[in-house]
């Protein structure tokens, strides 16, 4: 199981810098011929609803990266005096309830990707937008923000329980076997 977890952060962290920084890059790309468009009376085609559906690319990849890095914003005003395993517990009940929303909340979104994809929907305007398969990108990017909140779970758990080294990158490219 470290190796799997290992491998997963490893290529996510490769890819995740493309996946999130592409979109950002289009969205930038797009609003700018978008503001220079309606300048000349020409604005671009569907600007809004693909940076729309781009920002969702950005949004949720870029969740699981954070969790990965475990970046997010939190306050220890009450736990940084507590013994580290005592940490860990903490932050492993915090998980388990991130895991119990975004699990609700990825499979409403795979009930809601099938059903795009099932109807092809489209958004309506002047020309016809898939949403389609930003829909399936949301479900997919919660997906991962859930895979990667199981195992930081198994990770904390592991090191609350005394390992010193678990899913640790240089570990397992040192070819040394995982304990």
């Amino acid at each position: 199981m470290e190796t799997v977890i290992v491998v997963f952060e490893d290529r996510l962290r490769k890819w995740g810098a493309y996946i999130i920084g592409i979109p950002i890059f289009l969205m930038a790309l797009i609003e700018t011929l978008n503001a220079f468009g309606r300048k000349l009376w020409v604005p671009f085609p569907c600007a809004v609803e693909t940076v729309e559906s781009l920002l969702v690319i950005t949004t949720y990849f870029g969740a699981s990266i954070v969790a990965i890095e475990r970046g997010h914003v939190n306050v220890d005003l009450v736990t940084r005096k507590l013994p580290k395993p005592i940490q860990n517990c903490v932050t492993i009940f915090a998980d388990v309830v991130g895991l119990a929303v975004f699990g609700l909340l990825t499979w409403g979104a795979w009930r809601m990707a099938v059903y795009a994809v099932t109807i092809m929907e489209m958004r309506l305007g002047v020309y016809r937008f898939p949403l389609w398969p930003f829909k399936l990108l949301f479900a997919f990017g919660l997906t991962l923000l859930v895979v990667q909140l199981v195992f930081n779970i198994i990770k904390l758990t592991h090191l609350s329980l005394g390992q010193a080294h678990y899913a640790k990158v240089d570990t397992i490219q040192k070819g040394e076997t995982p304990v």
